[in-house]
């Protein structure tokens, strides 16, 4: 693949059409919204892959969307009301709207993005965000899930710069007991990923992909980070001693070699 000039590509400014993609996309709320709206921002044979999956088709990435927006949240619910679904004569109970055990909330914060757009006219953006995975969030103080991606332009004219307003919900902590102190929470995971979105002249995506690295997703596993730093760090001394050990082996052979050659 050739490797475009700096005269073949140049910075555009922001594409409206990435915030709108990062608000139906990665919205933290239930509603089927990206559903209806898919066709609006995906061209019918768009492709979208990360490193697990290739989906080939508009209809594919919706459905793939829809699942993933279904497993963001998982609650347990009150045995009456599961009582009350297997039976289905007893009247609703409005009070047992809310769930017995919240098992399980996902959401996804967009931390920035980049812009380019090539030689023939197509765009291109990039952008950058962390999947955030947290584990019974009744347990948790200190944070807040945001309901979905604001949207909003700097000013009120036709070629205001759009710029996207997201709700950071801190950093979800456990309390200590009997103390007005909290620690970070080691049932809060974060994988950063990236995204890359390619856009034809009318503006649709024609190509999704998500990317992350295998050492974050390792680093998911409890225990996998502490281990990952000190290898990390241990491979790097060790690779500098042998670097170190083969050059001062060469240049003793060089000395030698230097020495024979003078008598």
């Amino acid at each position: 693949m050739s490797k475009l000039q700096p005269s073949e590509m140049s910075m555009v400014s922001c594409n409206p059409l990435t915030y709108q993609v990062c608000g139906f996309v990665y919205d933290n709320s239930l509603s089927p919204s990206f559903l209806d709206t898919a066709e609006l921002f995906y061209e019918s044979r768009a492709s979208y892959e990360n490193p697990l999956i290739t989906a080939t088709s508009r209809a594919l990435i919706a459905d793939i969307h829809t699942l993933v927006r279904q497993f963001s949240i998982i609650d347990i619910p009150k045995p009456s009301r599961i009582l009350r679904a297997l039976l289905p004569l007893q009247p609703p109970d409005p009070t047992d709207s809310d769930p017995w055990l919240r098992v399980l909330r996902i959401w996804s914060e967009v931390e920035e993005f980049s812009e380019s757009e090539s030689f023939d006219g197509h765009k291109r953006s990039i952008v950058e965000h962390t999947l955030n995975i947290l584990l019974f969030p009744d347990l948790h103080i200190g944070f807040k899930i945001p309901n979905t991606l604001s949207l909003r332009a700097s000013s009120p004219s036709s070629e205001a710069v759009h710029e996207l307003s997201v709700i950071l919900p801190g950093i979800p902590s456990l309390p200590v007991p009997g103390t007005p102190f909290a620690v970070p929470s080691p049932l809060h995971l974060q994988l950063p990923i990236l995204t890359r979105l390619s856009f034809n002249e009318q503006g649709k995506i024609t190509y999704h992909r998500d990317v992350w690295d295998i050492r974050d997703v390792i680093g998911l596993v409890p225990g996998m980070r502490v281990m990952q730093w000190i290898l990390g760090r241990a491979g790097a001394w060790g690779l500098s001693w042998m670097g170190k050990r083969l050059r001062d082996r060469v240049h003793s052979e060089s000395l030698i070699v230097s020495s024979e050659a003078v008598v």
